[in-house]
């Protein structure tokens, strides 16, 4: 009696255990299947300060402020990719919440890649000082990336939390997270960035 209770117990413990094991990441696992043509492999972000140009001949003594950026390093496989497109969720905490206002505020930003060739890669973005000063601390941050139209890729900060997708509870406020190029960044490693496809508006 008690070797038929173990012969059957044992076949409902692993099954409890595959049940149990963490879904692998998407970059590791796209959708549609086939080989990954893009992997993140870091999602990193901090203040920093705006960089400063010298002037000949200036005596303006600017003030230095701090923005927030965010980076993503990847690789992609390819020898070209057309597009690639990175989808960016800031969720920020205010430090001051007005009373019958929600603390919380979703930020979406997005960066169309064009002309990627193989290799190793970043991507960035920022919030503007007084979009922190405004809204608060950043408390997640997640990154999508999409090629072809397919879901390649998919990280945050922290590291693991972009699984959960907490993004779609909210709803994303746009024009507040800048690319590069509308920042005083622009020029600052230019060469570490793809070009970043005009936007039509």
């Amino acid at each position: 009696m008690k070797s038929s209770l173990i012969r059957l117990a044992l076949p409902l413990f692993a099954a409890a255990l595959f049940l149990q094991t963490p879904a692998p990441a998407v970059a590791q696992q796209p959708a549609g299947g086939g080989s990954v043509p893009l992997i993140v492999r870091k999602v990193s972000g901090g203040k920093v300060e705006t960089p400063e140009y010298q002037l000949k001949k200036s005596q303006f003594v600017a003030r230095t402020r701090q923005w927030f950026q965010i980076i993503v390093d990847y690789d992609t496989a390819p020898d070209w990719l057309d597009e690639a497109t990175f989808t960016y969720y800031v969720l920020v905490r205010s430090k001051k919440p007005e009373p019958g206002k929600n603390p919380i505020t979703l930020f979406k930003g997005e960066v169309n890649y064009i002309n990627v060739e193989r290799g190793k890669h970043k991507s960035d973005i920022y919030l503007h000082p007084s979009t922190l000063s405004r809204f608060g601390d950043i408390e997640r941050v997640a990154v999508l990336v999409n090629v072809g139209g397919r879901l390649v890729g998919m990280d945050g900060i922290p590291s693991g939390t972009a699984q959960q997708r907490w993004w779609e509870q909210l709803s994303p406020q746009d024009g507040y997270l800048l690319n590069r190029m509308q920042t005083p960044f622009a020029m600052i490693h230019f060469d570490d960035y793809e070009a970043i496809k005009p936007s039509r508006n």
